[in-house]
């Protein structure tokens, strides 16, 4: 199942995004329950998005209104393909994103409405599916195991070197039972390794099914079986480690929709806080009241109509994009925007109209 979009081309020249140096200053935390128009104060959120020499701001008004994308990768290689990125195009991706003023964030953060970046970013999430050796592959150099270079763990942690104050992660949608190129990373020496690492590693590990049977095809009480003998399975390798998020295979969705989130099977439970979905879309904040963590959008890899760079061309054309006002209790956007905020938050949020 595949779902594309029409996205407009700007030039890139509305892409250019400034140093955090003139970053703005941010709103006081308050208790207040109802919406209000305040100015900017400086604050010691603002001092420390400040300090942080190591991102970037896009110069556009605040808009925690605004749209997110959450990336969807496959295979890293040698060569480019439709489900396919080498490692050089996905270092491009990720310093488009980073000249573009987005700053990543997990699925977990998204899908919770935990949203503290620095004043003037844009979040994103970067997930990877299927578990393919190109996501994460280990090699031994004079007797010590060393992650690849190559391989897209191996490409995030250098860039993350490079950039320190950009603090990059994903979330691996992994599969325990599937055909050897795929089984967690399709090294079976190193399966309990890496897991641990990612995890010890501030990455995230998500559910892509036992072996990537279409939920749509199963009775209920085989989806259950499905998800709760995925959790079974990692749990050999991470006897304490909760796996919080799924991405349905293909996209498709089970007959019965509840069973994605929460089911068991001989003693074993599942619960998914969030449900991924193919691209490719991005998703509205989850500050607005039509938000889903149950369905989640992605936009797919690759420099095509539906890739990650139209989609940041169009945000940043038509001020659509998610913009961080750096307060994490405040959710700040254009008045005319009212309509679209879920009116429960204002409880636990301060409101700020610009």
């Amino acid at each position: 199942m595949r779902r594309f979009i029409l996205t407009t081309f700007v030039p890139l020249s509305l892409l250019a995004c400034k140093d955090n140096k003139t970053s703005s200053a941010v709103n006081t935390k308050t208790s207040s329950d109802t919406t209000v128009a305040v100015t900017k104060t400086d604050t010691a959120s603002t001092k420390k998005n400040l300090a942080n020499a190591d991102f970037k701001s896009c110069g556009l008004p605040y808009n925690e209104l605004g749209r997110i994308m959450v990336l969807e990768y496959h295979l890293i290689g040698d060569s480019e393909d439709r489900w396919k990125r080498t490692p050089e195009n996905f270092r491009k991706d990720l310093q488009m994103l980073y000249d573009s003023g987005y700053y990543p964030v997990s699925v977990h953060d998204i899908a919770t409405g935990h949203i503290d970046i620095p004043a003037g970013t844009t979040p994103f999430a970067l997930t990877f599916d299927d578990s393919s050796q190109g996501q994460f592959r280990m090699l031994n150099e004079n007797g010590k195991t060393v992650v690849d270079p190559k391989c897209a763990v191996g490409v995030m942690e250098d860039f993350k070197k490079q950039h320190p104050g950009w603090p990059l992660t994903a979330t691996f949608y992994v599969l325990p039972a599937i055909k050897p190129t795929l089984r967690l990373f399709a090294q079976p020496e190193y399966k309990k390794e890496k897991l641990e690492w990612l995890v010890k590693n501030g990455y995230e590990i998500g559910s892509h099914s036992w072996y990537h049977e279409p939920l749509g095809k199963l009775s209920d009480a085989d989806v259950q079986k499905h998800l709760s003998m995925f959790v079974k399975e990692i749990k050999t390798y991470l006897p304490d480690y909760e796996v919080h998020s799924i991405a349905l295979p293909l996209g498709v969705h089970a007959k019965n929709r509840a069973l994605e989130e929460t089911g068991s099977f001989e003693g074993t439970t599942y619960k998914h806080e969030s449900i991924l979905l193919v691209g490719s879309a991005d998703n509205v904040s989850p500050y607005n009241k039509s938000f889903s963590r149950l369905g989640i959008e992605r936009i797919q890899e690759g420099d095509q109509y539906y890739g990650p760079g139209a989609f940041i061309k169009s945000q940043t054309k038509h001020k659509t994009r998610f913009v961080s006002d750096g307060d994490p209790k405040t959710i700040t956007a254009p008045a005319a925007l009212k309509e679209q905020l879920n009116t429960e938050l204002q409880k636990e949020y301060k409101i700020v109209w610009n």
